[in-house]
């Protein structure tokens, strides 16, 4: 047997897993910089939020499905994702720490119990689905 192909597949899989654990902790730790940064401000959070976000450019299109958390600030919507980098839906200029995403959006409608957020251009849309959450959009449409 060759044993040198074996700790080759298994230094790939360790490696691919030591990775992936560094990613992880870098979006932890930065997630936890935002979450103290906001700590003080009033803020609501809906926990477990099924997200569907479009992105659109030049060169293609990607589309993703993801369970994130939702935190709503005076004009601002942060999405955080686990182990993905933190997304800021805003209309001013202000810029969180620990922001990997930030964009300008232009529109918010509630369809039945999805919250559609879209910007000028229509290079981002996003969909956030507060079925069985017990969370009012329309709390959230009265603050733009």
């Amino acid at each position: 047997m060759n044993y040198n192909l074996y700790f080759l597949i298994g230094g790939f899989v360790l490696l691919w897993i030591l990775i992936n654990l560094i990613i992880y902790l870098f979006n932890r730790h930065k997630h936890n910089i935002f979450l103290n940064y906001i700590h003080e401000r009033k803020y609501t959070i809906v926990k477990d939020v099924e997200t569907e976000t479009e992105g659109y450019s030049k060169f293609g299109s990607k589309i993703t499905y993801r369970k994130s958390d939702i935190i709503f600030l005076d004009e601002e919507i942060f999405i955080l994702r686990l182990n993905k980098p933190i997304i800021q839906l805003s209309k001013s200029d202000e810029i969180s720490p620990s922001i990997f995403y930030k964009f300008k959006y232009n529109s918010k409608v509630k369809i039945n119990d999805r919250l559609q957020i879209k910007n000028s251009d229509e290079s981002l849309k996003v969909n956030l689905n507060f079925k069985n959450k017990d969370f009012d959009v329309s709390s959230i449409l009265l603050l733009s």
